[in-house]
């Protein structure tokens, strides 16, 4: 049966890279004492945390239990991934085979005792660095509460009072309440931590390091996302780009009078505010501008800099929340006429934005004559060869290199990439895959399924009679197309100025099995793109394609003559 008439492409077992979200469920614990940084395959792999500790005090005489702060204390979270990448960083520069075992247990334990002041001072500048893993993958890091849980259980069992581990009976309802809250409260900060330095790895590490940042990601994916929005660099790097700016600009400013004069107009997402000042600039009536971020203080300043506090007016929260609570600036019954919003990530998608505007929309929006603006997003995609990025290897200044092709491959297959794309690389047809219509579109329709078709170009590589492809490129369109208004669009596609967004891309392995298309036998790659949100993280997007290549045999396309086939599955992490 051919890949593209399965039912799931996600657990299809022709995928190249394997199943990543059967991966995801298996921890495999490394005990820390053992673990050998320069060959890891030789380090033993525990089933569980309990396992990895209990081998370290039986082989190394080393207990990191012994070494955490205790169970119900403020910063013990913080202060045990500090413990854990201190003992994996001292044990990566201090321990070699010549080192006898015994004798690393004793090293470790006795700087972790001259360490002991600061890990019980998470905050202290000296500790930042060890809230980034020493250890990539590092299951430890992900069984924090199980550490607290089994320190607790060694206090329990080493203290001859038990009635000190247990509520007595005199003890009060108030004070269970405060221990819970204090959990709580010790819980979030650990979310908080491990998302903040998951975003450190997400900024600073290529993309074949985010296997490490996706199972470090905190259960709270808001966080995070909020949080970046607060940085400068983000909205310098989409101001400055003009295609996207200068496109809603001249959407909005050049329908002043045939959509936006005497308006209410929400701006979801506003950031600086600069789509709310154009929007003002247009004649708005009223205009409010929704942020999450704590960039809406700047906006506010902006605006008022600007002359049109009287016009815009800022409100902080996630839009879901302030409708439920009513908390914007609309009287009991008052809808808005437009809304407006740059929601999109990359291959469209990325960072799960829209559904949030769709609330609105559903919510807010004026009946029949409202709009969202822009009202039309449309999903492309293409095939391109970068053979000149494979031969690179074969002569390095004189140097055969071809071992790294291999090596680049696996580092290139990991998950998709976000990256410019030469339109001289793109060999086939841009397909146009999905379109929706954002006024009536639904939350579940932005998970989808779409059929697509690539043919071979003209002007692909000077029309040689037989091509690989090498990646399949992701890009998006949006369109500002309310009937009896002046048109406006702008493309992320290759052939389009670059953009913020950049392209997608899905790289095959070309050194195994990549779609081959031959031209005097007008072949074509068909199949079928899918898109959902990843379960783990509803910001992150998993793509799965379910391809074949060949052509039909007669001309009434009736019968396919079938020459490759696979499914390829790629995600963005966020």
């Amino acid at each position: 049966m051919s890949p593209i008439d399965g039912d799931d492409p996600w657990s299809s077992s022709d995928d190249d890279d394997m199943d990543d979200e059967v991966e995801d469920e298996c921890f495999s614990f490394h005990s820390i004492c053992s673990y050998n940084f320069k060959d890891a395959s030789s380090s033993p792999t525990f089933d569980s945390l309990a396992a990895a500790l209990e081998y370290d005090v039986s082989n190394y005489g080393f207990d990191l239990l012994q070494h955490l702060l205790p169970p119900n204390h403020e910063d013990f979270y913080e202060g045990a991934i500090i413990l854990v990448n201190k003992s994996r960083a001292f044990v990566r520069e201090n321990c070699n085979g010549s080192v006898d075992k015994l004798e690393i247990g004793e090293m470790l334990n006795t700087y972790l005792k001259g360490e002991a002041l600061t890990i019980s001072s998470a905050g202290d500048e000296a500790n930042m660095v060890y809230f980034r893993p020493q250890l990539e993958d590092d299951a430890m890091l992900m069984f924090i509460d199980e550490l607290q849980a089994l320190k607790g259980s060694q206090i329990g069992s080493n203290d001859d009072s038990p009635v000190m581990n247990t509520p007595s009976d005199n003890e009060s309802v108030k004070q269970l309440q405060l221990k819970i809250e204090l959990l709580e409260e010790q819980l979030s900060q650990a979310k908080k931590c491990i998302a903040s330095f998951a975003m450190e790895e997400n900024g600073e590490k290529s993309p074949s390091s985010s296997g490490q940042t996706k199972k470090l990601n905190a259960p709270d994916n808001d966080t995070y996302y909020f949080s970046s929005y607060s940085n400068t660099s983000i909205h310098e790097t989409m101001l400055r780009d003009t295609v996207r700016t200068a496109a809603y600009e001249s959407a909005i400013l050049s329908n002043a009078e045939s959509l936006f004069r005497d308006k209410t107009v929400m701006d979801i997402g506003c950031g600086t505010g600069v789509l709310s000042l154009f929007c003002a600039k247009a004649g708005a009536r009223k205009v409010i501008a929704v942020d999450n971020s704590d960039i809406l203080s700047q906006a506010k300043q902006i605006i008022e800099l600007n002359g049109y506090g009287h016009v815009i007016t800022c409100v902080h929260g996630k839009i879901e929340s302030l409708i439920q609570e009513s908390a914007l600036p609309l009287s009991e019954g008052e809808t808005v006429d437009i809304i407006v919003s740059e929601w999109m990530g990359y291959a469209l998608f990325f960072e799960t934005m829209l559904p949030s505007v769709l609330v609105a929309r559903d919510a807010l929006m004026t009946k029949v004559t409202g709009t969202m603006f822009p009202n039309v997003a449309k999903v492309f995609i293409e095939g391109a060869n970068d053979q000149e990025r494979l031969s690179y290897w074969d002569n390095v200044h004189g140097i055969d290199m071809k071992p790294m092709k291999q090596r680049m491959i696996e580092e290139l297959t990991e998950e998709g990439l976000v990256q410019i794309v030469d339109d001289n690389k793109i060999i086939t047809n841009r397909a146009e895959m999905i379109a929706f219509d954002l006024n009536t579109c639904k939350d579940e329709e932005l998970d989808f399924e779409a059929p697509f078709k690539l043919h071979l170009r003209n002007s692909s590589s000077g029309n040689e009679s037989k091509m690989e492809v090498h990646q399949l490129i992701v890009s998006f369109d949006i369109g500002f197309s309310v009937e009896g208004t002046a048109k406006a669009s702008f493309s992320t596609g290759c052939q389009s100025p670059p953009t913020h967004w950049k392209q997608t891309v899905l790289w095959f392995d070309p050194l195994h099995n990549c779609p081959v298309l031959r031209r005097d036998e007008n072949d074509i790659m068909k199949g079928k793109f899918h898109m959902r949100r990843n379960a783990k993280n509803h910001r992150a997007i998993d793509m799965a394609v379910m391809w074949e290549t060949g052509h039909f045999r007669s001309e009434n396309e009736c019968k396919w003559e079938r020459t490759g086939e696979g499914v390829l599955k790629r995600s963005l992490h966020a």
